[in-house]
Formats: C-alpha cells, structure tokens, sequence
C-alpha cells in the first residue's frame, strides 16, 4: 500500500485500504504475519518509513528509523501523535509491522463509520 501511494499518487490510503482486501479480512491479518512479510522484503520497510515521513496529520502514528535525528538511540520508534506512547524496537521488520497494523485499524475505523482512534496511553 505505501509503495502503492506514492507510485499512484491519485488514490488515498483509505482507497487502497480497501482494495487490498485487509477490511475483510482484518482478523486474519496479524503483526506476526506482517513481520514476516517484512522480513522477506526488506524494501517494504522503507516505502512505510517513507510513507510514515510524508504524512502531514494534526494526529496519527508515526513511524521513525534509527536514521531519524528526532530521536535518540539508533532504534525504531512507532509512536501516537500528538503525545502518544513511544514504543521502541531494535527490529525494523517488527517496528513496521506494528506501525502498519495500528494504521490498517485506525484507517478500517475510520472507513466504517466512525472516528480515528486515539492513541492508547
């Protein structure tokens, strides 16, 4: 879907959302099954963290890597803004897989019908 995003540029992540059949099948698609996937393709990691610096949003999550000068300590941060939680991975497969299912929910929320979820504390 990032890749997707940004190759497009016509189509909006909630568009693509849907397409991809995640809303569907939003159970059956787990952070392990995402790390996995990433672990494979190493070059997904960096379309999210791409997508993950382009987005321009009052809130949402973030997605950072330990190439980031915004944060200290070499690792990668997926966090809630404004003033979410940071949680902090030295695995780029498992930050992505977690920034991906957490934006996946909060796009699937927003799709059917209600509000973006906050972020949890």
């Amino acid at each position: 879907m990032a890749s997707d995003f940004r190759r497009l540029g016509n189509r909006s992540m909630p568009d693509l959302l849907k397409a991809s059949g995640y809303v569907e099948a939003h159970g059956d698609i787990t952070e392990q099954l995402l790390r996995d996937c990433f672990e494979a393709e190493p070059d997904l990691i960096r379309a999210w963290q791409g997508y993950g610096y382009d987005r321009r949003t009052k809130f949402g999550y973030s997605f950072l890597g330990p190439d980031n000068t915004s944060h200290l300590g070499g690792d990668w941060v997926v966090d809630y803004y404004p003033a979410g939680k940071e949680e902090h991975f030295s695995d780029g497969a498992a930050a992505c897989a977690r920034f991906v299912k957490l934006e996946a929910e909060n796009l699937r929320y927003m799709i059917e019908g209600g509000p973006p979820i906050k972020a949890r504390h």
